[in-house]
C-alpha cells in the first residue's frame, strides 16, 4: 500500500512538472496616486519605557503629523 501511494504521488509530481508554467501577465494596473510634496515618510515607533508608568492616553506625535497611543511603559507613534 505505501509504494503504491508512493508511486501515486511521485507521478503527480512529474505530471505537474511537465505543464509549463504560464507566464505572468503583462498587464500593468492603473497608476499609483502621487503622495503631496510635503509629505515625509511614514514612521512607527515603539518605545519601551520600565521605570515610568502612566496611564492610557492618546496625544499627538512627537515629530510630524501622526497619533501616539501611551498605555502603561508602551508608546506606539505613528507619524507622517
Amino acid at each position: 500500500m505505501k509504494n503504491d501511494l508512493q508511486a501515486d504521488l511521485t507521478a503527480d509530481l512529474l505530471s505537474d512538472l511537465a505543464r509549463p508554467t504560464p507566464l505572468p501577465s503583462s498587464v500593468q494596473g492603473p497608476p499609483l496616486p502621487e503622495l503631496p510634496a510635503a509629505a515625509g515618510t511614514p514612521a512607527l515607533a515603539l518605545t519601551l519605557t520600565p521605570l515610568r508608568w502612566s496611564r492610557p492616553r492618546l496625544s499627538g506625535a512627537r515629530h510630524g503629523h501622526g497619533v501616539a497611543v501611551q498605555v502603561g511603559p508602551w508608546r506606539l507613534e505613528v507619524a507622517f
